[in-house]
């Protein structure tokens, strides 16, 4: 009789898989990072339009300005004219600011960050109210959809909120 030992045997713990992303969501995040890539685009577009609108406005205030001065009702139109020319001031404000700020702002620490796929950043990039986290451009997109209508905020808040709740990693909303 030998007494040769059998060699141990190894009990290991059966690893656990871990849940696969849905195709669903990679089709997600594929839109979402499309979206985010352009997003500047967007917003530069949308300032654009904006100028153009409050040259559309101005010129239209200068020809009531002149069409009811000659038939003599200036005086019951002043109110709408002055409206007019505040819109038309207003857009090419909001116009020109949109241009620099997504050429300034929204390309560098937004679309660039989505090319790269540098989700991180985006993640991290937060505004810390006591212990919650706040993403920087949830406030940026929503600032965005107030001042400049709905699809320049919207370009920003589809993505980040796809990224948030679908995203590769689990976001954070508090620090510990």
């Amino acid at each position: 009789m030998s007494t040769q030992s059998k060699p141990q045997e190894k009990k290991t713990e059966p690893k656990k898989p871990k849940p696969k992303k849905s195709s669903g969501d990679e089709g997600l995040m594929n839109l979402a990072n499309f979206l985010g890539k352009i997003a500047w685009i967007i917003v530069l577009i949308e300032g654009f339009i904006f100028i153009f609108w409050g040259i559309y406005y101005l010129y239209w205030a200068s020809v009531v300005t002149q069409v009811s001065e000659q038939y003599g009702v200036y005086s019951y139109v002043a109110a709408d004219i002055a409206t007019l020319t505040l819109y038309g001031v207003l857009y090419i404000i909001g116009g020109i600011l949109g241009i620099l700020f997504a050429v300034a702002f929204v390309k560098p620490r937004f679309s660039n960050k989505w090319a790269d796929k540098d989700y991180d950043y985006l993640l991290n990039d937060v505004i810390k109210l006591g212990s919650t986290r706040i993403p920087l451009f949830l406030i940026i997109g929503i600032i965005l959809e107030i001042f400049m209508s709905w699809w320049g905020g919207l370009i920003i808040l589809v993505p980040l909120l796809i990224l948030i709740f679908a995203g590769p990693k689990e976001y954070k909303w508090t620090e510990k």
